[in-house]
């Protein structure tokens, strides 16, 4: 919607035939302007109105709009204040004006409910999820049939039981907000805060997360500087939810997440409640969901979670996008057909430093011009004279215990040749922050992941076997296995709602569309 100042404000709505003047109601009006309008105007009958005074449909439309902040939405932008001002008209020129403006913001409002507000190629260009087409009139058509408007609003919404448990979160943390938040701990903390230690910060620390830590009750608070046992675990539970390391230290990354303020996390629940208006409705009956923004993996079958796993994704500056594909088949034992970029500027450093490096890795090093015809000796090249802009070479690693994919490598056709693998490098899963690989997503249990991707009797068996022949070979899904990875730093999970650190500060350009 668009608004345009004058003293007269003449609202011309497409199809009416006529303009509709508006008298002594504001300097400032918003001109309705929804391309779909005119289907419900052209008739100038009113919808929302019976003689002049509101109806019982035109009361819950109103209602809804007033409520549309649970869901992280401003009622502001659907005019709530306005309407409420014209509900009670007393010319025909305020009446028609206020009829028109309700229906022109419940079909902007059914839009963003249904698909999102935001557009995510500006809001999040790294989004490619495709959205559902939304038809807002005939949606407000059905509505307009039923006696209750607010039960097709509803429907309109994400129905996976996440959404609504972050829309409980929301409501939390604004009590939060309207409460006066919490008070920034001081910078006089140590660099590192640990478990015995004596500081006179610690009476803040205790007061900062007994507002979302219900076992340290404001009785106990006695002042004492003492970084005691029930605090640290207050602390440790914190750092769980948040995706920090579980150690009870508040460091810096700890004490930058205690920091953040309560307006700002309202903002973020708000942010991550829009995503989910991005996903289809549909997901399918059984499908992966990759979560980049807090290194999970789930596996879910008829609504329930059937495996959750941890992932290593792509690190800041090689970020793994959100986008959707579906798994067509899984390849054991592969072998890793290094990208152009990735050998030039990671491998060949390590080749200059260790001369044995492909030999004891077992790459294979072809002429790139030749694709993998001309097979070259590494110990035949004299890799100090080979620069990164100039790089002559494939390279390909071998099956087997060294390979960067470990055993398994699940396939999904996506422009950014992105699969999900296994690694022999399974410490790393141990890292709270895991934005580590090139691009490409490495999951901690890739056995248990075949199995459910392939969905056959005696599937981690058969997978075994061919494991151990060291063969490579290919293994077809019977059927395509839809992948959804999306980033989400707000993410409820198990009757908690868990958060992370925006390690691809998408949410920092989010918030600015808010």
């Amino acid at each position: 919607m668009t608004a345009r100042k004058c003293l007269l404000v003449i609202v011309m709505v497409m199809g009416l035939g006529s303009s509709l003047q508006v008298h002594s109601l504001s300097d400032n009006l918003p001109v309705p302007d929804h391309p779909q309008l005119a289907i419900f105007t052209d008739n100038h009958d009113p919808i929302w109105l019976t003689q002049q005074q509101l109806s019982n449909q035109g009361r819950e439309a109103l209602n809804f709009i007033a409520s549309v902040a649970e869901h992280g939405l401003d009622p502001e932008d659907y005019h709530l204040s306005l309407l409420q001002q014209l509900s009670a008209t007393d010319t025909i020129e305020r009446a028609r004006y206020f009829d028109v403006l309700l229906t022109d913001a419940l079909l902007d409002l059914i839009h963003d409910l249904a698909i999102g507000r935001l557009d995510p190629a500006k809001a999040d260009p790294q989004w490619h999820i495709e959205r559902d087409d939304v038809d807002p009139a005939a949606i407000l058509q059905n509505a307009l049939l039923s006696p209750h408007v607010r039960n097709t609003l509803n429907q309109l919404l994400p129905q996976s039981s996440q959404y609504h448990q972050l829309t409980r979160a929301l409501s939390e943390y604004r009590r939060y907000v309207a409460r006066g938040g919490w008070q920034r701990l001081p910078d006089s903390l140590p660099l590192l805060l640990k478990p015995g230690a004596e500081h006179e910060a610690v009476p803040a620390l205790r007061e900062r997360l007994s507002i979302e830590d219900a076992y340290l009750t404001r009785p106990e608070f006695d002042g004492s500087v003492l970084y005691d046992e029930r605090l640290v675990q207050a602390v440790k539970n914190f750092q769980r939810k948040h995706g920090l390391k579980q150690d009870g230290i508040v460091g810096p990354n700890t004490l930058s997440a205690l920091n953040i303020t309560a307006e700002a996390m309202v903002d973020k629940i708000r942010i991550n409640l829009e995503r989910f208006r991005w996903l289809p409705d549909d997901l399918g009956e059984r499908y992966l969901l990759v979560n980049l923004g807090s290194y999970q993996l789930t596996a879910v079958e008829n609504n329930n979670i059937k495996l959750n796993m941890k992932v290593i994704v792509g690190k800041e500056t090689r970020s793994t996008p959100s986008f959707s594909s579906a798994m067509s088949h899984i390849v054991i034992n592969p072998y890793w057909n290094v990208p152009h970029k990735l050998a030039r500027r990671d491998l060949l450093p390590k080749q200059k430093a260790n001369p044995d490096y492909f030999y004891l890795n077992e790459f294979n090093v072809f002429l790139r011009e030749t694709g993998f015809e001309t097979a070259v000796d590494p110990y035949m090249v004299n890799w100090d004279a080979v620069s990164a802009d100039e790089f002559p070479f494939r390279l390909q690693q071998r099956p087997g215990e060294h390979n960067a994919l470990g055993r398994l490598k699940f396939m999904f056709p996506n422009p950014w040749n992105i699969y999900l693998h296994d690694t022999p490098d399974k410490a790393l899963f141990d890292e709270a922050q895991r934005n580590f690989s090139s691009g490409c997503i490495r999951v901690a249990q890739p056995l248990e992941l075949a199995e459910f991707s392939l969905n056959r009797d005696n599937a981690r068996d058969s997978v075994l076997s061919r494991i151990e022949s060291g063969r490579n070979l290919g293994e077809k899904l019977d059927e395509p296995l839809p992948v959804y990875a999306v980033y989400f730093t707000v993410w409820p999970y198990d009757g908690e709602v868990f958060f992370s650190a925006d390690p691809y500060k998408r949410d920092q350009r989010m918030v600015k569309f808010l």
